[in-house]
This record gives C-alpha cells, structure tokens and sequence, in this order.
C-alpha cells in the first residue's frame, strides 16, 4: 500500500497541493495553494497528523498563509465533518497529489473505454439501441378473448406469415359479432398488433 488522496472535502473551485508522508508513527497530511509551494515546502495553507489507516478522515487545522484567517479550511459540503480522507501506512514514501479541478483523483469513465475505437463502437451501440421502426399488423382470431385488452404483450407464431414467438404489443381491440342463416351467434376479435423491430446502422 502507498498513501492516497481517496476523498475530498475542500473548496470546488480551487486546486489544492496535498503532501503527505511518514512522521513516524503517524502521517502528516500538509496543504499548499501551488505546485512550487509544495516543492519547496512553503507557504502551507493547512496542515493535520492522523494515524495511519484506510479511508482516514482528516481535518485540517488552517496555516498561517490560508487567506480564512486561522479558521478551518472552508469545506465544499458543510454536512461532512471531514477535508480530505487519506490512506496510508508506516513506512510509505512521500506523496505529492493535486486535489480540486482537474484532479489526480481516480478518473470516473472506464479506461477501455479511452481509445477512439471503443468510443466509437459505444456510441453505435447506444444509437442502434435508441433506434427502432414499427411494424403493423391486423389480425383476425377465430373467436372473442375477453382477457385480452390494449397494451397487453403478446407472442405472435403463423406458420403461413413465417412468424416465430414475435413479441408485439396490442394497439386496438374490435369485437365483430356475426349471426348466421342458423342465428347462431358468433364473436371474433380484429386486433391492430405492433412489433418494434431494431434498425441497426
């Protein structure tokens, strides 16, 4: 393990220079506004000793350089008792890192997702998902399915269509009743059936 910069509590909209090292069984955690304060080691806005650990919350005590005056560090979220939360154990080397915009923090975005190659088979796959075409179809059954309703899924299979398991939605819903010559009574339903099928770039 070597020490860390994992979390920080500072205000958003300025760079910090954060130092920290070994002072024997503990840590120091020193703080600078520039790059060439923290190489020469000058001008230090704020400083705290912590025990060593994972994830260790520290609180800075303000320098005499930090333009509040001698009062804590102004904290970017009020609610977090917390400046920066550090890692680290006994023996470590020093460590220099930069914490504010444009950070040394760990960056969000997936690494194999970096190259130009990778973006752009994302991005074509994010468009192919977005885009679709419908297809309509009206359907004749053989009898009236009163559990059946608009906006239900149903699985479509007709050999004579070439139809397999097609996932559709249904649109509309007409009952026809019929009486024959016999005045016998039949019920069929007309549905208007929607499939969305991917169209792929």
């Amino acid at each position: 393990m070597t020490f860390e910069v994992t979390d920080w509590n500072l205000l958003p909209n300025q760079k910090f220079f954060v130092k920290l090292s070994d002072a024997g069984t503990q840590m120091n955690v020193d703080i600078y506004n520039t790059k060439v304060d923290i190489d020469a080691d000058t001008n230090k806005v704020g400083s705290a000793t912590v025990a060593f650990g994972t994830g260790v919350e520290v609180t800075i005590t303000a320098g005499a350089t930090d333009p509040s005056s001698g009062d804590p560090l102004a904290k970017f979220n009020t609610e977090l008792t917390y400046d920066l939360k550090v890692t680290g154990v006994d023996g470590d080397t020093t460590k220099k890192f930069q914490v504010g915009p444009f950070t040394d923090m760990p960056p969000v975005e997936d690494a194999l997702l970096v190259t130009e190659a990778m973006i752009q088979a994302r991005a074509t796959l994010e468009i192919n998902r977005g885009t679709h075409s419908k297809l309509v179809r009206t359907l004749l059954l053989d009898s009236h399915y009163p559990a059946l309703d608009e906006g239900d899924i149903v699985s479509l299979s007709a050999t004579k269509r070439g139809l397999s398991s097609v996932r559709t939605r249904i649109d509309n819903i007409i009952l026809r009743i019929e009486i024959d010559d016999s005045r016998i009574i039949n019920f069929f339903d007309t549905m208007d059936v929607v499939e969305f099928k991917d169209v792929v770039r």
